[in-house]
């Protein structure tokens, strides 16, 4: 039994008197018709005129090549792209806490995390397609990898890959920020004008929300009469090696509308207790809900958010804030104000209360560049009334004042 593969039937060239035998010792059309001279063929089969085999070789290549590339054309036929795209930000940030000497930073990530990053998507025709996001982030203070959150170290924004029906949604896999962050590709989260950026007015500040998460799953609902679900769950928040009851989970179920004018979002998320911690922490609970208006001339926003953590902050947030479109920029104003607990504090009554406001213009030098100056304050009462700027992610009692510019490519 001969062991090489039998080729396709349309492959055997009708020019030998025995196809099988000749086809199987000489799969290349070259070295067939070096092999096979015509003294070796039937006198009956012999051919008379040279350019007559030559003809057929000829016709034979042909029909080779076209059906090579109809093959190559059916494995095309639906587009692909790839994109290289990125974000730069710097500025000078002035900042003044309380107890605390004044400082002067060059300062990236203050508004807009610096970033580059890859997409792709390719159409796989029927309404599918499947696409992914790789981002990593980048300090251009001194070149360092920057949102390293739960060790990631490569593409530390996003590494996501998706697939999505446009009937049935998108599911993806990886890694992403959660869906009340005000971040990423998945964020819902609506109804405040800084939302997690500038500083102590972002609206992160003093009640940390959650930001991003390994190992996840995220089904994002195709988009109905302006209405999107949104699902998302994480295996494991930093890793999902141990024990399925014992990784640090996360879940999150959010609503949002954005039809004509109106923005609004509901959002649930909470997070697992971490029993790999020393002492380990507590689950942790928010609802986020945000609404905005475009009237036309101005978008005034609201927001609220709620947050449970047993050892942590229990308390609620309340923040208005506008975008006010001005000669080629923008305004953006906002103020917001949290009361509640922080269970962290020992010695002292442990009620908090803390207010923020801010106000920032930013000004288009292009579409993909932007300047932008900023001044705001935070102070805090009761229980956080003696902590000055610190460097836990909060700002206290402290005002900022910052010019920067950020940079589309």
């Amino acid at each position: 039994m001969n062991s090489r593969r039998e080729p396709p039937e349309f492959f055997v060239p009708k020019f030998f008197p025995n196809p099988d035998e000749n086809f199987r010792r000489h799969t290349d059309f070259e070295a067939a018709e070096t092999a096979h001279s015509y003294s070796t063929l039937p006198k009956s089969s012999k051919p008379t005129p040279k350019p007559q085999f030559r003809s057929r070789r000829l016709i034979l290549k042909k029909s080779l090549l076209a059906l090579v590339l109809g093959f190559v054309g059916a494995g095309t036929a639906y587009a692909s792209s790839v994109t290289l795209y990125g974000i730069i930000e710097e500025g000078v940030l002035y900042t003044k806490g309380k107890h605390q000497d004044a400082t002067v930073q060059l300062k990236s990530a203050h508004d807009l995390g610096s970033r580059w990053g890859i997409k792709g998507v390719e159409d796989l025709g029927n309404g599918n397609q499947v696409g992914f996001t790789l981002e990593a982030g980048f300090s251009p203070d001194n070149g360092a990898t920057a949102n390293t959150t739960y060790g990631a170290n490569a593409f530390t924004r996003e590494s996501i890959l998706w697939i999505q029906n446009d009937k049935l949604g998108r599911l993806a896999f990886g890694r992403a920020a959660t869906l009340g962050s005000g971040l990423g590709s998945y964020d819902m989260q609506t109804g405040y004008a800084f939302m997690n950026g500038y500083g102590l007015i972002g609206w992160d500040n003093c009640m940390n929300n959650f930001l991003r998460v390994n190992n996840a799953v995220i089904y994002r609902s195709p988009t109905w009469a302006g209405w999107t679900l949104g699902l998302m769950y994480s295996n494991g928040v930093k890793d999902d090696t141990a024990k399925w009851s014992k990784n640090q989970h996360y879940y999150g179920a959010g609503l949002k509308y954005a039809q004509g004018p109106w923005k609004s979002s509901l959002i649930l998320e909470m997070e697992t207790k971490n029993k790999e911690a020393a002492p380990q922490t507590k689950p942790k609970y928010t609802i986020n809900y945000g609404v905005e208006y475009n009237t036309g001339s101005w978008t005034p926003m609201f927001t609220y958010r709620w947050v449970d953590q047993d050892g942590n902050v229990k308390g609620h947030k309340f923040g208005l804030s506008a975008i006010i479109p001005y000669a080629s920029g923008r305004f953006k104003v906002a103020a917001a104000y949290q009361f509640g607990s922080d269970e962290r504090i020992t010695g002292r009554s442990d009620k908090i209360t803390h207010w923020q406001v801010g106000a920032a213009y930013e000004y288009s030098l292009s579409k993909r560049t932007v300047i932008k100056p900023f001044i705001g304050y935070a102070g805090s009462g009761k229980g956080w009334k003696e902590y000055g700027y610190v460097n836990d992610g909060n700002i206290y009692n402290a005002w900022q004042a910052y010019i920067g510019m950020h940079h589309f490519f």
